[in-house]
Parts: C-alpha cells; structure tokens; sequence
C-alpha cells in the first residue's frame, strides 16, 4: 500500500504558468493560490483570505512576508534582509523555495 502524500500537488510548479495566472486575472488568482499554499504552511485559508478582504490587502503584506521566510526555512535557509526588496513577486519565491522542497522529483 502506498503512504500518502498530506501535501497536495499544485500545478503551478511551473512560475510562467503562476505569472500569467496572475497577470491575466488582474491578481485575483493570487487568492486560489493562497488557499491551496496555507494549508502546506498548516494556516487555516478561509482566515486569511477573510482578512485580507478586511484589511484591504494590509494582511497579504504581512502574509506574503510570513511565507516567505517560512519557505526559505523549509529548505535551511535564513531570510535575507534585502528580501523584503522583492515582495511584489513574493508569491514566485514562495513557490519556488515550496518546489525545491517538495516536488523535486517531478
């Protein structure tokens, strides 16, 4: 029997694919990702997708800074300071480090 993965496959391994998603939707995509990218940082998405709604995208701030150092941690790497720098395409580093650690092999 074979163990299952908890982490489920997101098809935007390829970040062409992620840009234009978000490009041609205007950044509206950038809420579909971000539910399916909580659950592997053990989030809850409906919460964070309620308060970046409220906030008027203040939380995508702090979420996408929170997620980028966490992604870097999952592959034993610290979060340089200069990367605050790159947060409009923090959503593309994200992926990326949550590539590099889990779907490796594909």
């Amino acid at each position: 029997m074979q163990s299952k993965n908890i982490f489920e496959y997101i098809p935007e391994d390829n970040l062409v694919v992620l840009f234009v998603l978000m490009v041609c939707t205007a950044g509206l995509y950038y809420f579909w990702w971000i539910a399916r990218v909580s659950r592997i940082f053990y989030d809850n998405p409906v919460t964070n997708i309620l308060l970046t709604i409220l906030t008027a995208g203040l939380w995508l701030i702090y979420l996408t800074l929170k997620y980028m150092q966490k992604s870097e941690m999952l592959n034993g790497r610290q979060m340089p300071w200069y990367m605050i720098l790159f947060l409009p395409i923090g959503f593309l580093i994200i992926q990326h480090n949550i590539n590099e650690r889990y779907f490796t092999s594909q």
